[in-house]
């Protein structure tokens, strides 16, 4: 009896594993981005917050805002943006010049319905007259990173 070559053995088996691995590789795309999508859209239905108030206070040159977390999300990892018409400025919770209270984190995030307060320090260098300069703020976190809050409102004191 003969068989078939071993050359052409070895090209099925080939064949063969790349048709399968190309079936699971298309399998497991499919199913991490359903799993990816899923999440992000939970995030974004179950987490709301705001901004409460934005002020700059000349005299202490920092801007403080007030942020209320109206989702079921614990919030944490704040970045904050200030807009001031042609720079954005970005501070994130690892800034020294965020301060945040209480202290949140991912292991202790800002609850439900629960408030805190986030004070910039904008003072020397080119920050300095950011607060008199700032017309938006927005606030990011790293709970969803997709959603934010933003105010067109800062009262100068």
């Amino acid at each position: 009896m003969k068989g078939i070559s071993p050359v052409i053995a070895a090209v099925l088996l080939i064949a063969i594993s790349v048709s399968v691995g190309v079936m699971i590789s298309s399998w497991i795309t499919h199913w991490v981005s359903s799993r990816t999508t899923q999440a992000s859209s939970a995030c974004v239905t179950s987490t709301n917050y705001r901004i409460d108030s934005a002020t700059f206070r000349s005299s202490a040159n920092e801007i403080t805002l007030v942020l209320t977390n109206l989702g079921s999300v614990g919030l944490y990892g704040f970045s904050v943006q200030v807009l001031n018409g042609t720079d954005v400025y970005v501070y994130n919770s690892t800034d020294p010049k965020l301060r945040i209270s209480p202290n949140i984190t991912e292991t202790n995030p800002l609850g439900e319905q629960r408030s805190a307060v986030i004070i910039i320090d904008i003072a020397g260098g080119f920050h300095s007259n950011l607060g008199n300069t700032a017309d938006q703020i927005k606030i990011l976190n790293k709970a969803c990173p997709t959603f934010s809050a933003e105010t067109l409102t800062i009262t100068k004191e």
